[in-house]
């Protein structure tokens, strides 16, 4: 059993949908952190593994929020110890910043179910979900030594590690219904994120095979 500390918001893309019935199953025991309160560095790099989950916020050059800093800080500071990290959407950015790579905003979002070009066995094929308009770019981070690109999507960096730090710009961590209610939260109308809902129900049982492993990999990657 291990100990996972969660950094989110306390209700925009807070939800832990498949993340929190992978945990039960596995019988890990999770701490929720939240960016609206107070948190401390040291609780959660005590733990065998810390999640940054998405966020409306910004790391993109000329947008960056006032508190990721902070968070940027807290990963590089996972950086020095052999525990792992997983940074999901947002929490990807984030990692990429802490890494010292460039993330910019672009006009058009990349939104959809779908497979992604996958660089690495790490991953099961199959889709996946995105919802982003801030890019990692490729180029930024692949020259970092023990930084590997792991998937690619409209010209970006949608799944890299270093050693034990895993990100991923997708959002494993929710089924169909959480999508529709994450994006809904920060006022995206149905019609919209319907379709994309849809194709992740229509795959639900794939979609949580593959989200289950992932997950199990970044656990265990020490």
């Amino acid at each position: 059993m291990s100990k996972i500390a969660i950094l989110s918001h306390e209700s925009v893309a807070a939800e832990l949908s498949l993340l929190g019935q992978w945990a039960d199953l596995r019988g890990h025991t999770v701490e929720r952190f939240f960016r609206e309160q107070t948190w401390e560095s040291q609780d959660l790099l005590a733990a065998d593994l810390i999640i940054i989950l998405g966020s409306p916020n910004s790391v993109s050059t000329g947008y960056e929020h006032p508190t990721s800093v902070r968070e940027i800080e807290l990963v590089k500071s996972r950086f020095e110890t052999d525990k792992p990290f997983f940074g999901i959407c947002y929490g990807s950015q984030v990692m990429a910043r802490a890494l010292g790579g460039e993330v910019e905003r672009r006009e058009v979002k990349n939104i959809g179910f779908k497979q992604i070009d996958i660089h690495s066995p790490d991953f099961n094929e199959g889709g996946w979900a995105l919802w982003h308009e801030d890019f990692i770019i490729p180029e930024s981070i692949n020259s970092i030594p023990g930084v590997e690109i792991l998937g690619t999507d409209a010209q970006a960096a949608i799944a890299f590690r270093k050693g034990n730090a895993w990100a991923v710009q997708f959002h494993p961590e929710v089924d169909g219904d959480a999508l529709g209610r994450m994006v809904e939260t920060i006022g995206v109308p149905p019609e919209k994120w319907g379709p994309v809902a849809d194709a992740m129900k229509a795959d639900d049982a794939g979609h949580r095979e593959r989200a289950f492993a992932l997950f199990d990999r970044v656990l265990s990657s020490t």
